[in-house]
């Protein structure tokens, strides 16, 4: 999407898009000749990140932009927590299990197409959309990633019974790992489950989605990430269910042989792998978790009445914004208290 301008005629000059913007690329002026205020758009260093904000912020659709389809006018969107109270939220999400069981009949296409819509309005680092979906139901290409990702599994196991060998070259946490009782165990019944002929990689699922990315290191996995937990979510809403399979992506995070098979494009890794499938359990009650174990800095939220929306009687600037994020990321990575 490209943002060109402001429509003069429509615009009412509320500065919404000027405040909204975090590139700061719109800005209000008044012409020294006629005194009328006008709204601008400059950017000259394409700074835009087609976030499309401006065009969401403004009541009257001023915003003028090419390469895009048209905003979309979801009733009620002004009040999102309408559409979606929390109190029927929160058990929604709560009801959500990852399902390692599947029903033979695979869900139908438009269910399939449903789910990928959810991903794509998925948010993105400086909004790039850069994910891409590889949906498989060929059973030879799922059979491919299980077995690729039990092979693993029988290397794992010869690191593992090698681990007293290796101690002297391991980091004492990793080498307490391998020495742990079960793991062994594990991995024995992973392979061992395979050799019988089950699936303890994809679970017989009839459809898996693979989401893949440009390398960029580990910034690479959180867009899919997200993308994937809007997809799961929206399965769930169709009686679907999925499941977010790990072991997978390890296997075929940058994999040749694989990224060939599933046609993944050599500057790209697979940073997701999905089940999807009706399920077979049914679920009666929702399992305990850990209490949240949280830290609060701050006293912003004691009832003062600040909205976090000023910093020092002035709203910060994109810019500024910016800068104070990558300022606090590099005090964390110094171990600098924030």
């Amino acid at each position: 999407m490209n943002i060109t301008g402001v429509n003069a005629e429509l615009c009412t000059r509320c500065g919404a898009c000027v405040e909204e913007c975090c590139g700061d690329l719109f800005r209000m002026e008044t012409d020294p000749v006629r005194g009328n205020t006008r709204v601008l758009h400059d950017d000259p260093h394409r700074w835009c990140t087609g976030c499309g904000h401006c065009l969401a912020v403004c009541t009257q659709n001023a915003i003028e932009c090419t390469d895009a389809d048209a905003p979309l006018e979801t009733a009620g969107m002004e009040h999102p927590e309408k559409l979606c109270a929390y109190e029927a939220l929160l058990p929604f999400l709560q009801a959500k299990r990852s399902v390692r069981r599947y029903r033979r009949t695979a869900p139908a296409k438009q269910q399939v197409d449903a789910v990928l819509q959810a991903m794509r309005w998925a948010p993105s680092g400086h909004n790039l959309q850069a994910s891409r979906y590889l949906v498989i139901t060929e059973s030879a290409v799922l059979r491919a990633i299980t077995d690729h990702t039990i092979e693993g599994f029988r290397k794992f196991r010869s690191v593992i019974r090698l681990r007293k060998l290796l101690r002297p070259f391991l980091p004492r946490h990793l080498y307490e790992v391998l020495d742990s009782p079960g793991l062994l165990e594990g991995v024995n019944a992973m392979i061992g489950h395979r050799e019988e002929g089950r699936d303890p990689i994809l679970f017989d699922a009839p459809v898996v989605i693979v989401v893949y990315y440009p390398d960029m290191g580990p910034l690479s996995l959180l867009d899919p990430t997200v993308a994937f937990t809007y997809g799961m979510l929206a399965a769930h809403s169709l009686g679907l269910g999925s499941c977010w399979i790990g072991f997978a992506i390890q296997s075929l995070y940058k994999n040749k042989r694989m990224r060939r098979v599933l046609g993944v494009p050599k500057d790209m890794i697979v940073a997701g792998v999905m089940t999807l499938g009706h399920p077979v359990p049914v679920y009666h009650r929702i399992p305990p978790r850990n209490p949240l174990q949280v830290r609060w800095l701050g006293d912003r939220l004691d009832g003062s009445g600040t909205d976090g929306i000023r910093t020092a009687g002035k709203r910060m600037s994109g810019t500024g914004r910016l800068a104070e994020a990558a300022v606090a990321e590099a005090a964390g990575a110094a171990g600098i208290p924030r």
